[in-house]
């Protein structure tokens, strides 16, 4: 995890300041396996996070679900 981690903030958002700012979103879930899956800039700084086009939307979604159980 090289860009993100857990409890600390690195080059993009920790994950549980991610669950803390969608919790109770219940639109969250797709639209940030689609923000993975694309990349994006602007929601957590100017850093981009790059697209994750060569996952897929099934993994990313188990990744994303499980960052918003934190």
């Amino acid at each position: 995890m090289a860009c993100h981690q857990v409890e600390t903030k690195v080059v993009g958002p920790a994950y549980k300041e991610v669950a803390a700012k969608y919790k109770g979103d219940a639109a969250a879930l797709e639209m940030l396996v689609g923000k993975v899956k694309a990349g994006g800039v602007g929601t957590w700084g100017q850093i981009p996070m790059p697209p994750h086009a060569h996952v897929s939307d099934e993994n990313i979604r188990a990744v994303v679900a499980w960052i918003l159980s934190m």
